[in-house]
């Protein structure tokens, strides 16, 4: 490939990254494209060279740039962070649940610890809705 090519590889990866993943993989490359590419205008070398040389410099350049990127661009938000998502899914429970009584609950086919986090019991069956997430605990309202 002549060198233009890795150039739009590496950019078609890194606008990729930045436009899909956000997580830095395509980034880093991108990057090792980007480098091929300077590399193949400056010295003449055969085409499996470059593929060579990508093979080493992606890998490379993924253990040694994503995660200083990812610890900076994404901070550290704490464990209950990782289950926000669920916030405002429906979830069912198991059993009767009292007014601030903790139970079972099914969501997306998996049993987790549910909390009433309403002013009045919840019913078995009954479709809840997430208001927020603690650990492994969902804190449910009726809808």
């Amino acid at each position: 490939m002549i060198w233009w090519a890795w150039a739009v590889l590496g950019i078609v990866l890194i606008a990729a990254d930045i436009h899909f993943t956000h997580d830095f993989t395509l980034f880093c490359g991108g990057l090792a494209a980007l480098m091929v590419a300077a590399l193949s205008e400056m010295i003449a070398m055969p085409l499996w060279w470059h593929w060579a040389i990508f093979a080493l410099l992606a890998p490379g350049v993924l253990l040694a740039v994503r995660a200083p990127l990812l610890g900076r661009f994404r901070p550290h938000r704490g464990l209950d962070a990782d289950y926000d998502y669920l916030v405002g899914e429906v979830a069912t429970p198991d059993t009767d649940v009292g007014t601030n009584g903790v139970g079972r609950a099914e969501l997306r086919g998996s049993i987790w610890t549910a909390h009433n986090g309403d002013t009045r019991p919840l019913a078995k069956g009954q479709r809840c809705r997430v208001t927020r997430v603690e650990g492994l605990t969902l804190w449910l309202k009726a809808e």
